[in-house]
């Protein structure tokens, strides 16, 4: 029961989106109120299961090579930093620790006790009926996000995002909850994300979902509900009503320029390390060192760029790159009914930091659990 309990916080955190984020050290890091609840998780799994589970992941040699290489990265570089920002790096650190070992436990779990299943399926179909709901609201009555620029956030304009404030959260989300629920046969739940998706506005999400579809149908030769599925999701996206202004025009090149720009830049700093990189969350200190930015700036995107990829090749170097490309191909090989979540989320990545966003990964963790269900029994 109390594995219950504890799955249901955390499902309800992350319906609270980024009101469930918690803002330390004059913004420079931040946590979740569901990564308290994934601690408790481990820490009464590792009492009730010990390190079995864990031994069972690390006998990969390349699960233990990007660990390793990810420590490596951070400790090369540890005396070009403050203390202070060695601190704020090594923390998270630690909190990519807690998701691996809470998506171990939990797959651990799921083994053990075929409940805890069928009671994840139940809360995945709560969270989908109540992330409609609230993005229905938002996309209603609350369509102006230019009130939260002063606090970092970028300044949307009549685009769904339910509560999330960056769209490309939203998106990730609308356009995996839509595959999932057509893996389920459930048309009207599909139906309902993908005009969500659609109300996103989101370019990087329609090339990603596009891709997907091709994927999917392609891969099972259904080439009659490739035809219909692409007709129709280009008529929504063609007649859906556009919103006045930049965010709702499809052939906007201001977002295209600042991405170039991001791109660039990333590519600057990789080149200073480019083995091993500046190590895990320390690009906007990088940046700092560089004048690139100032000290005081409060945007929420400085720790990053916009592309996972680039994040992950400045901040691990080429080793961890490449690493973190055939630990993502291994997963694949050995859950391939995960293959179109995924390939959604990593063309989404290609434009927008999802890959690493714990509001996206941790959903994506619950629905590789949820869709792997089948080859634990």
């Amino acid at each position: 029961m109390f594995d219950h309990l504890l799955l249901f916080g955390i499902f309800i955190s992350l319906l609270a989106g980024q009101f469930a984020r918690i803002e330390l050290i004059n913004a420079l890091a931040n946590v979740y109120i569901h990564e308290f609840l994934l601690i408790i998780f481990i820490i009464k799994s590792f009492i009730r299961f010990g390190i079995a589970p864990l031994q069972k992941v690390f006998k990969s040699k390349i699960i233990l090579v990007f660990i390793v290489l990810i420590l490596v990265s951070y400790l090369v570089s540890l005396t070009e930093f403050s203390l202070l920002q060695n601190a704020i790096a090594l923390l998270y650190l630690v909190r990519l620790m807690v998701y691996v070992l809470f998506g171990i436990y939990l797959f651990n779990l799921m083994k053990k006790n075929k409940n805890i299943g069928i009671f994840l399926s139940k809360l995945i179909f709560i969270f989908s009926i109540v992330l409609l709901i609230i993005t229905a609201i938002q996309f209603i009555f609350f369509p102006n996000f230019w009130g939260l620029y002063k606090f970092g956030w970028d300044p949307h304009l009549y685009r769904a995002s339910a509560i999330y404030l960056d769209i490309f959260i939203a998106a990730a989300l609308y356009g995996l909850l839509s595959f999932y629920w057509y893996s389920k046969d459930q048309k009207g739940m599909t139906f309902f994300f993908v005009i969500a998706l659609v109300l996103s506005f989101s370019r990087s999400a329609y090339i990603a979902f596009v891709v997907a579809l091709l994927y999917l149908f392609i891969a099972q030769k259904k080439w009659k509900e490739l035809f219909i599925s692409l007709t129709l999701f280009s008529l929504f996206i063609i007649l859906v009503p556009k919103p006045f202004g930049e965010g709702g025009n499809l052939l906007r090149t201001s977002s295209i320029k600042s991405r170039i720009l991001d791109y660039n830049l990333g590519i600057t700093l990789w080149q200073k390390k480019p083995l091993l990189g500046f190590g895990y969350n320390r690009i906007r200190f990088a940046k700092e060192q560089l004048n690139l930015i100032s000290i005081d700036d409060r945007s929420h995107s400085l720790s990053a760029f916009h592309s996972s990829f680039l994040v992950i090749l400045v901040t691990t170097g080429i080793a961890g790159f490449l690493s973190s490309l055939y630990l993502i191909g291994s997963f694949l090989k050995k859950y391939p009914r995960m293959r179109v979540y995924v390939l959604y989320i990593l063309v989404m990545s290609l434009f927008d930091n999802v890959l690493l966003h714990v509001l996206v990964l941790l959903p994506l963790l619950f629905i590789a659990v949820d869709t792997t269900q089948s080859s634990f029994e």
